[in-house]
């Protein structure tokens, strides 16, 4: 074994980190926002598919954060 600075490390990154934590509280608010845009006095199905936006990219945004969660550093 020798000590050779060639090595790559896999570092936490920590922006992905923030990322898929936002990404997360933002699609679990969305869960409660059909009752709250339908008081408001937007119809069902536009409620519907605002939420239904809002999930997709959110999911989006997790899956991109999840695959950049790692950094080389050597």
């Amino acid at each position: 074994m020798s000590d050779d600075s060639t090595e790559t490390i896999a570092v936490l990154n920590m922006t992905s980190v923030v990322g898929i934590v936002v990404c997360f509280v933002i699609a679990a608010g969305a869960l409660f926002a059909l009752p709250t845009l339908e008081s408001r006095g937007i119809g069902f199905e536009t409620a519907f598919w605002i939420v239904s936006a809002a999930e997709l990219v959110t999911a989006l945004g997790i899956i991109y954060f999840v695959l950049n969660l790692h950094e080389e550093r050597g």
